[in-house]
């Protein structure tokens, strides 16, 4: 019979000393790594905000419908103050670019995780 203790079924209480020899800090910040390279979730703007996006696009594609149709206008011989008709033309053109390139960029300021994406403990070595 194997003596006491060496039989990988024996049991007995564990030490009460602390192993300073085990640092976590190092696995820790592999896991934080893994976890925000694989844990993401929709970027989602808050309730009040979450209609902006469908009112931007409605209002970009009435936009270019307008052009559509002003350009149509603007190519009939019977259409007169065609200048008044090309600078509307060319103002709405002018609204819609500035939609196109401004809104995404500033929603994407408000959007939930975007948000938290900062407040990541991005001073996760201080803790440990």
């Amino acid at each position: 019979m194997a003596s006491r203790g060496a039989s990988p079924y024996s049991t007995k209480f564990a030490s009460g000393e602390i192993d300073y020899d085990h640092d976590p800090a190092t696995q820790m910040r592999i896991f934080k790594k893994e976890e925000k390279e694989t844990h993401t979730g929709p970027n989602t703007l808050p309730y009040e905000m979450s209609n902006l996006p469908t009112y931007f696009g409605e209002m970009v594609d009435n936009g270019i419908q307008a052009c559509k149709t002003i350009e149509t206008l603007l190519r009939s011989p019977e259409i007169k103050h065609k200048k008044a008709l090309f600078n509307l033309k060319r103002n709405t053109e002018k609204a819609v670019i500035y939609l196109l390139q401004n809104v995404d960029a500033t929603l994407e300021k408000y959007t939930i995780g975007m948000k938290h994406a900062d407040d990541e403990d991005d001073n996760f070595d201080e803790l440990y």
